[in-house]
């Protein structure tokens, strides 16, 4: 990670005030204003938060050329002004960065837990709660690490979201790992739920999400063709009747774990194929919409100082965001 205390973060900027700063390139786009005139439209990354701003009189070749595109790392000198009574952020003037040991890595955001240790966790909790019913099948926890094992990779690096929730590198494991610790929890509640299904569907239930996104390794997301035509809910319920198909798992257990992974969005109109139908799949849609949630309000909270609102309803919440200030 890029050493923050050396550059001025754009969090911490006030109105008028000027940075200088390498930055990531994280999209451009031509543009044209209303008057004729061609400018740039940039996204880029401070390394912990990402402001858009305008860059006129050139085109997306032109910077091309200098070798200012996407997924590069610039050094920027950026104006803190005020548009329509909004906070904009304007640069003044871009070019190749000067440090050539600044790499798009030193922008990465990942989680704040070491990725194996999250994994190891979790793979630990699926094994504890094995039920083989009284030795009648192969436990459906068994499959669960089976499919991570065989996944590590794509489970450890893949985004949750091009930019919902969890965008950044490691964060279908962030995701997944907060919801199976927080699936554990409740059932010590709630002592009905079967403790078994209800954690391998947390751990297993975006799992086609390693197909559904492709995560650059600075943990940028997009669509892949497989993402676009089918979706992670389609995907994962495949997974599991691929893993499961002549194996001796409870065909029961099966199919409901196939349940959760396509009702875990809740209703048909936020995408689940099913609503759910049974305890451990309500459980997992509200500790499902819980983590997200709260990754919003913590990501928001990095660009605000206490006391302050997000400037807009952050899209999916139902609120402004506030940053308690609880003083000295």
């Amino acid at each position: 990670m890029l050493d923050q205390d050396l550059y001025p973060l754009f969090r911490d900027a006030q109105l008028g005030d000027k940075l200088e700063r390498p930055v990531l390139i994280t999209s451009v786009a031509d543009a044209t204003s209303r008057n004729g005139d061609n400018f740039v439209k940039i996204s880029m990354k401070d390394g912990v938060t990402e402001e858009r701003s305008n860059v006129f009189n050139t085109s997306v070749g032109k910077l091309a050329v200098m070798g200012i595109k996407k997924d590069t790392v610039a050094d920027v000198k950026i104006t803190i002004g005020e548009y329509r009574g909004r906070r904009s952020v304007n640069i003044e003037d871009i070019r190749p960065c000067a440090d050539p040991n600044i790499t798009p890595m030193d922008f990465c955001k990942l989680p704040p837990i070491d990725m194996d240790v999250m994994y190891d966790e979790i793979c630990a909790l699926l094994e504890s709660c094995a039920d083989d019913m009284g030795g009648t099948c192969t436990p459906l926890s068994k499959l669960a690490l089976t499919i991570l094992q065989e996944n590590r990779k794509g489970y450890m690096h893949s985004s949750a979201a091009v930019s919902m929730h969890h965008n950044m590198r490691g964060g279908l494991l962030y995701h997944s790992y907060r919801m199976v610790k927080a699936a554990d929890a409740i059932c010590n509640v709630y002592t009905d739920l079967d403790r078994e299904l209800l954690l391998c569907g947390t751990a297993l239930h975006d799992i086609g999400k390693i197909w559904e996104y492709q995560t650059t390794e600075d943990g940028s997301a997009s669509f892949t063709k497989s993402g676009i035509l089918f979706g992670h809910l389609y995907m994962g319920a495949s997974l599991i009747k691929k893993y499961t198909d002549g194996e001796n798992y409870n065909l029961e257990k099966v199919q409901l774990l196939i349940h959760l992974i396509l009702s875990h969005h809740g209703l048909h109109e936020w995408g689940a194929v099913s609503c759910p139908a049974i305890p451990e799949a309500f459980a997992l849609h509200y500790i499902d919409n819980l983590d997200a949630k709260i990754y919003a309000c913590e990501d928001k909270f990095d660009a605000l100082h206490p006391g302050e609102l997000t400037a807009d309803r952050p899209f999916g919440m139902p609120n402004y965001i506030y940053k308690p200030d609880y003083g000295e």
